[in-house]
């Protein structure tokens, strides 16, 4: 075993340990057709290797935006709790690759790598008809964060599986009809945005109907508020 052999397992068990239900090691090499401001090297120029995280949404409180009205006056952006989680294995992570000698950047949201596709790459899913990453654990009930890296990790092997398949669950559930002729980005985001269900005046929850009815979703008749 090398000796970035054994750290990328040690990132592996201490990722779990921390909180996150999916880790995958990608190439850099696959970013390359992508516009340079969500290429791995903006964020680090002598990156090698994209890391992405994952965590499953086992409670639709995760998924809660907060969206106060002070800080829309603030020009503050909304936050959602997985981001939060998300945020803190992603520095854990990279201060422990930092202790070992090797640089590490947490990626942004914005300007940010395509995440979905960065999670396709590291091997953690396959796109499903709802244009999200189905993973086959978890499903498309997931949230991702990335962190870029000058070790030359092995990538992890992307997997090929056919998840779908003949299932056509999601398109007949989206109350927008965003997906019978494919992906429309504008009739989900209207839809959702218009649609958004109130817990507080401030925190929200966007539409998941897609993610809901999918097979693969674990916790399947808990991912919406009542």
């Amino acid at each position: 075993m090398t000796s970035t052999d054994e750290l990328k397992m040690n990132i592996q068990e201490k990722a779990a340990k921390w909180g996150a239900d999916l880790v995958g090691f990608a190439s850099v090499d696959h970013f390359k057709g992508f516009p340079i401001e969500h290429q791995p090297q903006t964020m680090l120029e002598t990156a090698k290797t994209v890391i992405v995280i994952g965590i499953d949404m086992v409670d639709p409180s995760l998924d809660l935006w907060l969206h106060p009205d002070e800080w829309k006056a603030k020009g503050k952006p909304s936050r959602a709790f997985e981001d939060e989680i998300l945020r803190a294995i992603a520095y854990r992570i990279a201060l422990f690759i930092e202790r070992a000698g090797y640089e590490t950047k947490v990626v942004p949201y914005e300007p940010s790598l395509f995440l979905k596709e960065a999670g396709y790459y590291a091997g953690l899913g396959v796109f499903g008809k709802n244009n999200l990453l189905l993973s086959p654990d978890f499903g498309p009930n997931i949230r991702l964060r990335a962190l870029v890296t000058d070790v030359q990790f092995n990538p992890d092997p992307i997997l090929k599986e056919e998840l779908c398949k003949d299932c056509t669950l999601c398109i007949k559930a989206c109350p927008a009809n965003a997906l019978a002729q494919g992906y429309e980005m504008k009739k989900c985001l209207d839809y959702s945005e218009s649609h958004l269900k109130h817990l507080t005046k401030n925190a929200v929850l966007w539409c998941v109907r897609c993610i809901e009815v999918c097979p693969y979703t674990r916790n399947i008749n808990s991912t919406q508020l009542d």
